[in-house]
């Protein structure tokens, strides 16, 4: 197997471009796959020493982030803890920690399993997705990107996310088995604004509820314009039991998620800052 280690994004085109030769991030789940033969590769092009996919910056009114940002690094960035609050609550409920300082945003999105933690997160934010090829660049919004399949074309790299600064809030919650160590059962995020004490630009997002993370257009329409009181969190709760019930169908997990969605909805709005100050409900 070719193995080889570019400095550079023009080098990783180049040498992705060859027959068989698969993008190497964290590892964590591309190696574990070559091992038990899920995926063949001719070749790997190791992406760890590109800087240029390893930064974080605010640039105007959007924050930047680089694909081979660890969920370490996110964690322990400021602008995210303030300015993507359901990410960074995503990253601490992410694995343990060598886990975390090995995996990868970008490697994330890759695999695309249906309980990746970052996904409804970076949904709520209203991601876009940076995606380069010898054509140029393409910002593609997340959530048009989790409808396609395969997600890019081969030999395209995931460059990196822009998050729009919107002023809003968000928050993050997951139901696993035990907590930060594992795989999330059920996963929701939320970003809203309060506007004289009513709720505003309201996104829900789901994981490990289907094929793919997905945010819920009609959710946020009911939940937008109410009072953020008490009443806010009861009917979010129980219009996601609605959503989560359509989204499995006859699934055998359905009916458990069905009722444990409203747990995790509720704990996902208690993480915004807002609602947790008593602002809100």
């Amino acid at each position: 197997m070719y193995y080889v280690r570019p400095e550079t994004v023009a080098e990783v085109l180049e040498a992705g471009e060859k027959p068989g030769m698969l993008y190497l991030a964290g590892g964590t789940d591309l190696i574990l796959k070559l091992r038990r033969q899920e995926v063949q590769a001719r070749g790997l092009v190791d992406l760890q020493a590109v800087a240029e996919l390893r930064r974080i910056r605010v640039e105007g009114d959007r924050l930047e982030i680089g694909a081979m940002v660890s969920f370490a690094d996110l964690l322990n960035n400021d602008q995210v803890a303030t300015e993507a609050r359901a990410l960074w609550l995503a990253c601490r409920s992410m694995g343990a920690p060598q886990i975390r300082n090995q995996a990868t945003l970008g490697g994330n999105l890759a695999n695309c399993s249906p309980a990746a933690d970052s996904l409804p997160a970076l949904l709520v934010l209203q991601a876009q997705v940076r995606l380069l090829s010898h054509s140029g660049e393409t910002l593609v919004p997340l959530a048009e990107l989790l409808e396609r399949t395969p997600l890019w074309p081969s030999g395209t790299l995931l460059a990196g996310f822009r998050l729009p600064l919107t002023g809003g809030a968000s928050g993050f919650a997951k139901l696993g088995r035990r907590q930060a160590l594992a795989i999330a059962r059920l996963s929701a995020a939320v970003a809203l604004r309060e506007e004289n004490g009513r709720a505003s630009g309201v996104r829900l997002a789901f994981g490990a509820a289907g094929k793919r993370a997905f945010l819920s257009a009609d959710l946020a329409e009911k939940l937008n314009g109410l009072v953020l009181d008490g009443g806010f969190t009861e009917v979010a709760c129980r219009e996601a039991r609605k959503v989560i019930s359509r989204a499995l169908g006859e699934r055998a997990s359905a009916p458990y998620k069905r009722e444990a969605v409203a747990g995790v909805v509720r704990e996902a709005l208690a993480s915004v800052e807002f609602m947790k100050s008593g602002e809100g409900a």
